[in-house]
Formats: structure tokens, sequence, C-alpha cells
């Protein structure tokens, strides 16, 4: 009887093809699931960082303050920082004092303006505007200092209005540089 070291070899070869074969299957499967892995995180994060997400948070801030502050007989602040391209919440607890004298208890949230979330301008419903100066919103058991408006553009350039409405305390987000009605002063709202 004759044997053919041949043919016990093409099948030792052929079955380590078919190894290498499932081997590399196996790898750009698992190259396959990092990658989407990969892509669903950094559309998460390109989610979070986009300019409804950022406007909706911005109004989330100023509602948590006129909520915090009716609940609480608090005070609280919303500060738009044009400087540092910021807004922080704050509970004021030191009284009334400059943006740099802020003490870091005193922070409750903050967020950054940039080139998806930009701010145009602030406008008080008093009349004073800024674009520069911080521009600060404080709120109290009996309502908001100053009510007004924030300027926000999106990365196409289009222009939204955040609404902070002293005399009902809804903020809402409104397409475009919308009108403010002017209101009475502070001093005549007892803040």
């Amino acid at each position: 009887m004759r044997i053919d070291k041949n043919s016990s070899c093409s099948k030792k070869i052929g079955f380590g093809k078919g190894a290498i074969l499932a081997e590399i299957v196996m790898v750009l499967f698992i190259i396959a699931m990092f990658t989407m892995m990969v892509m669903v995180s950094l559309s998460g994060a390109l989610s979070r960082d986009s300019f409804a997400n950022r406007a909706n948070e911005l109004v989330t801030i100023f509602q948590r303050a006129a909520t915090s502050a009716a609940e609480t007989g608090k005070r609280y602040e919303v500060i738009i920082d044009f400087v540092q391209n910021t807004y922080t919440l704050r509970e004021i607890t030191t009284g009334l004092v400059a943006v740099e004298e802020i003490l870091d208890e005193e922070i409750i949230q903050t967020g950054e303006f940039n080139e998806r979330f930009q701010v145009y301008y602030v406008l008080f419903d008093d009349g004073e505007w800024t674009n520069q100066a911080p521009a600060l919103f404080r709120v109290g058991k009996s309502g908001w200092q100053y009510g007004g408006k924030v300027v926000v553009i999106d990365d196409n350039g289009k222009e939204y209005s955040i609404i902070v409405n002293r005399l009902s305390r809804i903020i809402e987000l409104r397409e475009g540089d919308v009108e403010i009605v002017p209101s009475k002063t502070s001093d005549e709202m007892g803040f």
C-alpha cells in the first residue's frame, strides 16, 4: 500500500488557510466594532455640542435660577461674560461683587460659548445693552431685577433671542433678534 504524503500536507495547508481566513475575518469584525463605537461616541459628543443643545442649556439655566429663587427665597445670578466667552449660574451669598470676586462655592453651573454657539449682545428691558462687559441677570423671590434678551448666533450666522421676561418669569428661545417691551425699573419691582 502506498501512502500519498502530498495529500495529507495539502489537507494541513488547506486547514491552515481556512484558519487564517477566519482570523482575518475576526480581526476585521473587531476593528469594525471599535470604529462603530467611536463613531457613536463622536456623534453623541457633537450632538451635545450642537447649537440647539447649548441654547436650551442656557434657557434651562435661566429657568433654574428663577425656580430656585421662588422656591428657596435665595438670590441667584446668571452671568454672560463676553471676555471669558462663558455663562455662569451662581447663588448670591457674598453680595453683589465683581465677576472676578465670585467664590467657587457660589457657582452652580457654567458653560462656554464657541463657534457653534456665539453670544452677540445682551439688551436689558430698561434699554441698557452690552456686548463687552459682563451682563448680570439677577433674580430673587420677587422675580428678575431686570428682564431682557440674550442674542446668540448659530454656526450659520442665524440669530436667536433668549427672552427673560421679568414679569412672568418665563424664559423662551425665539428665532431672530426679537423686540422686547421696556419694563418698570427694578426699584418699582421691589428687588
